[in-house]
């Protein structure tokens, strides 16, 4: 029998087609689709995204999805190769690597301005209601809610890039988030143990509520760099590649 932390296994996502549009905004709503399926893992790495295809099962014409191409390739979803089209992108180790060093940059910055700046008690009322949300949704290391979890999880982490008062990091964090959740589909072959998450947390909130910011930092890049070894430890067993 399956643990009860297992996740469902995505190596064969559904293959429904799109669905009609019927909105008056089709550029939006042409993004927001492909979007949608592709985070979802309904297309793969390295699938092509065939635009007359995706135009006709839509019901639009070809420049709305040519425009959501460009704008997926702009967030790292989409590789756009000359001559050859539109290709969901392939995350690498090297990928990965960079992408949680930018997260360990942004989250320790706001961790620090915050301190700095005497706003680490606010912070730390924030911080502690996302933790005793995420143990309220857990029994030990059982997931009584995983997706209010990680609802909550992820709120954990933007109150403390919030909390930098820098709009153009929050917006590039929010970019990092969309390759995390594909991360997290394709390569979490189980739920991360609850109890390992929550102690992270508490200890990130405590140093925040002393205002101890080399125990933040450090709490801050364990946190982050154990889900960064996981991964790319599960992609070195898929070839390096996702």
């Amino acid at each position: 029998m399956a643990s009860e932390n297992t996740l469902a296994d995505p190596t064969h996502p559904p293959r429904a087609g799109f669905e009609p549009l019927r909105h008056t905004d089709l550029g939006e709503q042409t993004y927001a689709a492909i979007r949608k399926r592709i985070l979802r893992r309904e297309l793969e790495t390295g699938q092509q995204i065939l635009i007359d295809l995706v135009a006709s099962e839509l019901g639009v014409s070809r420049t709305p999805v040519l425009d959501a191409m460009k704008r997926l390739a702009a967030e790292g979803l989409v590789e756009i190769r000359a001559r050859r089209g539109c290709f969901v992108r392939a995350l690498t180790t090297e990928d990965i690597r960079e992408i949680f060093e930018v997260r360990e940059a942004i989250e320790l910055h706001g961790l620090r301005m915050a301190i700095r700046d005497g706003r680490n008690a606010a912070l730390a009322k924030t911080l502690e209601t996302a933790c005793e949300a995420m143990e309220a949704a857990t029994a030990g290391d059982i997931y009584v809610d995983y997706d209010l979890f990680t609802e909550w999880d992820r709120s954990f982490h933007r109150a403390i890039v919030t909390s930098s008062g820098n709009r153009r990091l929050e917006e590039l964090y929010g970019n990092l988030h969309v390759h995390l959740h594909i991360m997290r589909v394709h390569y979490f072959r189980e739920l991360e143990a609850a109890t390992r998450i929550k102690a992270d947390h508490r200890a990130i909130l405590d140093a925040v509520r002393a205002g101890d910011m080399g125990k933040a930092e450090a709490a801050m890049s364990s946190h982050i760099f154990v889900t960064r070894d996981r991964i790319t430890a599960n992609l070195a067993d898929d070839g390096g590649r996702m």
